[in-house]
């Protein structure tokens, strides 16, 4: 990438050394990927445990608590998102904090807490699904931890950078326009769902295989 833009701007090391070309695809990067915090290269799915007598849960640090798509619980069952100031008046309105299989989950300063608490003496295992943090360091061999679809957008951005650079407003937004509208014409390519079935509303969901509205069972006899 360094390579492209330098190239691309007729100029060597010298005159755009990395410690600001670095610096340029690095806000390049930052700039695109905050354009959407669900992209389909983060998915992810972890496996957290509440231990003995904590009073929270402590998430990976890859994960990005925003983007929690669903908690399941060892049990088998999925927990509802709660906030956290109604789950508090819900469940601990006094000193003593209501107890039990978990129903609901809150999250507060970079912890997990489950409504109720569950009484265990051993860890209470749960399965959480969501996009963990999109993290690119500038060093030299590292990949951007992005769709490579978006890799010459970042480009044009750290370009537009390097006009703004050298005073030259009119280059710099030609190509923070073209960084613009690339990431968002590629962004709907790659955010696209993988099936585009009609949604029925207030109809259930479609199951058998003959109609999408009709299980089919086995004859119950002759």
């Amino acid at each position: 990438m360094r390579d492209y833009v330098r190239n691309h701007l007729e100029m060597d090391d010298e005159e755009m050394p990395d410690v600001l070309l670095n610096r340029y695809l690095q806000d390049g990067f930052d700039a695109t990927v905050a354009m959407d915090n669900r992209w389909p290269r983060q998915e992810q799915t972890w496996d957290v445990s509440k231990v003995v007598d904590a009073s929270s849960v402590t998430l990976p640090a890859d994960c990005a608590p925003n983007t929690i798509m669903s908690v399941l619980t060892q049990d088998g069952y999925r927990l509802a998102y709660m906030n956290h100031e109604n789950a508090e008046d819900k469940f601990a309105p006094t000193t003593m904090i209501a107890t039990g299989a978990p129903l609901y989950w809150s999250f507060w300063k970079d912890q997990m807490y489950l409504w109720p608490t569950p009484e265990v003496t051993a860890t209470y295992d749960m399965t959480v699904r969501g996009y963990r943090q999109t993290v690119w360091s500038d060093s030299a061999s590292t990949v951007p931890d992005v769709d490579g679809r978006l890799h010459l957008a970042i480009c044009y951005y750290a370009i537009g950078l390097c006009y703004a650079q050298q005073e030259d407003e009119i280059l710099e937004g030609v190509y923070m326009a073209r960084w613009n509208r690339d990431v968002a014409a590629r962004m709907k390519a790659i955010l696209e769902p993988a099936h585009h079935r009609p949604l029925v509303l207030n109809e259930g969901a479609p199951v058998g295989g003959v109609s999408p509205y009709v299980v089919n069972l086995p004859p119950s006899g002759p």
